[in-house]
């Protein structure tokens, strides 16, 4: 993916005909290599579990194309955390089936060229059709099968279902009882899916950098608790009108307690749903708690608190290396950024506090 594609339009998720940075890729040259899934361990180290090799792929009857080309396919892999990536380009029609248990993970997929068919499962056999502005998230249930047409690129996030149900269950407060089943397709132009669209192209970029989130885990890990939250309210589901009626406003005790969980945990991963159990609220209480009291997000709250670690860390002394160095120990990745929300929120360059505190004898050279 070069830089300066629009993350918020589908079809720039890859410049047609060139392959995303930041993957492991298998190029494929022989159709029953592609049919019998050989080329797995070339993907490694991402999609280890077992259960993805029940994913086959057979080119369809009267696919057309070229069989004498000398590539047929390109698989990709990477990941973030709990997160399998994939990058699927196939030059002649294919057809993706679950085969055997099923796969217990979720994936979202985004169709960067051609189309794509979801025929859902064997019980089940509506068919959508999805293109560049059409989203798909389903589940890998036994027999859910997706028929890409020709000259076709993809894009897809595997995601454990325990991940998506333990953030539900912090945003409704409480266990979940029904297994999510997402409605299939999503329109990526709808207000909260731009949302969503944007981090998975944030995502993307980050995946072709040297050095992923700077190659900070509390920064992957926040990444992903953002991603997994906004997913689960811009895709429409079997939960969604309870999470948008979920709990009332928390009072200011419970802001207290997130607030102090937050200042003890500043230099590790915070996952919004670790707050709120240390607070003893939902996710969504939290949320509206901050936003009635504090008139910010929780996110917001985080991100302060770790500006004002920062501030505190230059003041003492404990500090080593470079301002980008105690920068990255509380989870700012971006330097340049992180430089800016200083000064708004203190009314100076971190590095003139640093001179500023070196000049008063705090510092050797």
């Amino acid at each position: 993916m070069q830089a300066g594609t629009d993350p918020n339009n589908p079809a720039s998720l890859f410049a047609c005909g060139e392959e995303p940075e930041g993957f492991r890729l298998a190029h494929i040259r022989d159709l029953q290599e592609l049919e019998g899934g050989v080329y797995w361990p070339r993907l490694q180290p991402h999609f280890l579990k077992p259960h993805f090799k029940l994913l086959r792929y057979r080119i369809q009857e009267g696919a057309g194309g070229d069989r004498t080309q000398k590539l047929f396919s390109v698989r990709g892999a990477s990941g973030v955390g709990e997160l399998d990536v994939a990058y699927i380009a196939d030059r002649l029609a294919a057809t993706l089936t679950v085969t055997g248990a099923g796969i217990p993970d979720y994936c979202l997929t985004a169709v960067s060229r051609g189309a794509l068919e979801f025929g859902g499962t064997l019980g089940v056999r509506t068919v959508h059709e999805i293109g560049r502005s059409a989203g798909l998230m389903y589940r890998g249930e036994p027999g859910t099968a997706l028929s890409a047409t020709g000259n076709h690129e993809r894009f897809a996030v595997w995601i454990p279902a325990t991940s998506l149900k333990q953030r539900l269950s912090a945003l409704l407060g409480g266990p979940v009882t029904k297994d999510l089943a997402f409605e299939p397709v999503f329109d990526w132009s709808a207000a909260p899916a731009q949302s969503l669209r944007r981090l998975v192209g944030l995502m993307v970029e980050e995946l072709g950098s040297p050095k992923p989130f700077a190659g900070s885990e509390l920064a992957s890990r926040s990444f992903i608790d953002l991603l997994l939250y906004t997913l689960l309210r811009a895709v429409p589901h079997n939960h969604s009108d309870h999470l948008a009626h979920a709990s009332s406003p928390a009072i200011p005790r419970i802001i207290r307690r997130a607030e102090a969980y937050i200042r003890a945990h500043v230099e590790e991963p915070i996952a919004l749903h670790e707050v709120a159990e240390a607070a003893g609220c939902s996710v969504r209480s939290l949320q509206l708690g901050f936003r009635r009291f504090r008139e910010a997000t929780p996110l917001a709250a985080i991100r302060l608190a770790r500006l004002d670690a920062v501030r505190n860390a230059l003041r003492s002394g404990d500090i080593a290396g470079t301002v980008t160095d105690l920068a990255l120990r509380f989870g700012f990745t971006n330097p340049s950024r992180f430089a800016h929300d200083y000064k708004v929120a203190f009314g100076e360059a971190p590095r003139d506090a640093l001179r500023r505190v070196a000049g008063h004898g705090r510092y050797g050279r």
